[in-house]
């Protein structure tokens, strides 16, 4: 049985939930995510093993389709959490490794009918965050394109794939050393890293994660930090 208190901490330790309540959340969303989309005696499973407080989320309806990419059952999440897409990836992520610590057979279960990065963190948390960027704040996933995509829809000015993301800045010579400094303040308090060269014209940003090869969540949140020194620093601040 998975004790519901050890299993939101956890949520909010490794998904980086702002506070229990969207722990909570993320906790009845990825209940009810899970059950949709896995088979009848999956959903049998859960409601045994699951505690009280979220076997009302286990729906019993006729069996959705088996998701395909890790970005579906993370965007089904994040609607309903209300919360950008690449953050219900960690969230969901954080849920199935609480799963595996409480009850390892019910998360194999759960992996065999999972897509490619979910199903990892469900069969082998220590290897996902060995491929993850482990920061401060929990283990963000890989994120797959469509999921990048969504996210780029708020990152206008970057450009790239799910192997990378740039950004060109332009800015006067005497302004490009306090953008700097304001981006690395910024990776600091944030845990991870980003690359640059500068040009005749300014500078150029890279964000992705070395350890892993890919874009993942963190790197989206290193975009917007970078975002946000370059409206200070273009602002004359």
């Amino acid at each position: 049985m998975i004790a519901y208190q050890e299993l939101m901490e956890h949520v909010v330790r490794e998904g980086n939930a702002v506070d229990k309540d969207e722990a909570r959340r993320a906790l009845e969303a990825v209940t009810g995510a899970l059950a949709r989309h896995t088979r009848p005696d999956t959903r049998k499973r859960l409601r045994a093993d699951f505690p009280a407080a979220l076997r009302d989320h286990v729906p019993a309806q006729p069996d959705a389709p088996e998701m395909e990419t890790t970005g579906a059952l993370s965007e089904e999440v994040a609607q309903e959490i209300g919360c950008p897409e690449e953050k219900g990836v960690r969230l969901v992520g954080a849920v199935l490794t609480g799963i595996r610590e409480s009850e390892p057979g019910l998360a194999e279960d759960l992996a065999s009918q999972l897509p490619g990065e979910l199903a990892q963190w469900a069969h082998d948390p220590e290897g996902a965050h060995g491929r993850a960027d482990t920061g401060e704040s929990g283990s963000p996933s890989r994120l797959d394109r469509p999921t990048l995509e969504r996210a780029l829809e708020r990152l206008p000015a970057w450009q790239g794939d799910t192997a990378g993301l740039t950004r060109d800045v332009e800015l006067p010579t005497d302004r490009v050393t306090p953008l700097l400094n304001q981006a690395e303040k910024a990776a600091r308090r944030l845990g991870h890293s980003f690359e640059h060269r500068t040009t005749d014209s300014g500078v150029t940003f890279t964000v992705r994660t070395e350890s892993t090869g890919a874009v993942t969540t963190r790197d989206i949140e290193m975009a917007e930090r970078i975002d946000a020194a370059v409206a200070t620093i273009g602002s004359g601040g």
